[in-house]
């Protein structure tokens, strides 16, 4: 099985530069145009479930990428809890906290979640497509719970600022047994 997981198209909160979390935020245009851009390359695969983050973001640019899908959301694809961050510029955080923030990316130091809460949703979300019998699925979903799907794969790694592209996408396979990446911030013809 492919699993070609997406982040979705740029949003007001990455343009302003805030911590949006899951809160529904709207696309820009530029987000917008990014989700149909990707219309000529996904309509040649074909998918046999769609899936998305329950975030309006997430499922905007589904809809827009994949015009008419059968589109099935779950809340396990949701961004991080960012706790009370949520809403601030990046970087606006308890400078005690600068620190340990920055080599964890933890939001649980804000009363939001911890990665390996977010990385479990993810796992859930993964155990779940093990047990289908899909070829090809498109999954729309956030920079964090990609970073996820990443560390899950790869185990616990640094992924060392590792930038996930609004709208790129990124190439995962399981073959029954184990899961490996094939592609990541893919802009291009698949």
């Amino acid at each position: 099985m492919k699993v070609f997981f997406i982040r979705h198209g740029q949003t007001t909160a990455n343009v302003d530069r805030i911590y949006a979390g899951q809160t529904d935020v709207k696309l820009t245009e530029e987000g917008r145009a990014q989700a149909e851009a990707l219309q000529p390359i996904l309509e040649k695969i074909p998918f046999d479930r769609v899936y998305s983050s329950d975030l309006s973001r997430a499922m905007d640019t589904a809809k827009l990428a994949l015009p008419g899908c059968d589109l099935h959301t779950t809340a396990l694809l949701r961004e991080y809890d960012v706790g009370y961050v949520l809403g601030r510029k990046f970087g606006d955080y308890p400078k005690e906290l600068e620190k340990e923030y920055l080599l964890t990316k933890n939001y649980a130091l804000f009363g939001g979640e911890s990665t390996q809460a977010v990385c479990d949703r993810v796992a859930q979300f993964q155990g779940m497509l093990e047990k289908e019998c899909f070829e090809n699925v498109a999954v729309f979903a956030h920079n964090g719970t990609l970073n996820c799907m990443l560390r899950n794969v790869l185990g616990d790694v640094d992924m060392g600022g590792l930038y996930n592209k609004n709208c790129a996408i990124n190439v995962f396979e399981y073959d029954g047994k184990r899961w490996r990446i094939l592609a990541l911030n893919y802009m291009s013809e698949v």
